[in-house]
């Protein structure tokens, strides 16, 4: 009955933001959980963490995700309950792409930054984000992404391709 009433009078846009109220909310519950479970970390050192590890599961790594199948479901959005200089090792890959820039990332970044020891690693593998926009740009226009002769982009993309 209630979904009868909300598909015959609210607006899409409504619905859709309802849809996100239910997703924060589950997201909101999932990460108290999991930050109580992140205690269990407490008194280490040489934590390494692997953050929005989706479905991979890396073996030494403390898995960081909203996914179930994660040693810690976590909203990467809030603080890590983790103390200062506490990680070893941050890992993330294809994750960092999926937040807002800046208004999330750079908090982000932050507690990193923060739980990571001095010395620490910190690496993170993003999307090569180069040839679309230079494809949108029309520097790079052949459906290939090849850059026109004589191009700033053009001596760049031989460059990082070994062709100089």
């Amino acid at each position: 009955m209630l979904r009868n009433f909300v598909l015959s009078h609210l607006s899409e846009g409504v619905r859709s933001a309802l849809r996100n109220l239910k997703w924060e909310l589950q997201a909101m519950r999932m990460h108290r959980r999991g930050s109580r479970r992140a205690a269990q970390f407490g008194g280490q050192r040489e934590l390494k963490l692997h953050l929005g590890c989706g479905d991979n599961l890396k073996s030494g790594f403390v898995n960081i995700d909203l996914n179930s199948k994660a040693d810690l479901t976590l909203d990467l959005r809030a603080p890590l309950p983790f103390r200062d200089d506490c990680c070893c090792f941050i890992y993330s890959e294809h994750f960092l792409e999926h937040l807002e820039y800046p208004n999330v990332v750079l908090p982000l970044l932050r507690e990193c930054c923060r739980v990571l020891q001095s010395g620490g690693i910190f690496s993170a593998g993003v999307p090569d984000t180069e040839w679309p926009i230079l494809e949108y740009a029309r520097v790079r226009n052949d459906g290939i992404l090849s850059a026109r002769e004589g191009t700033m982009a053009s001596k760049i993309v031989r460059h990082r391709d070994g062709a100089y």
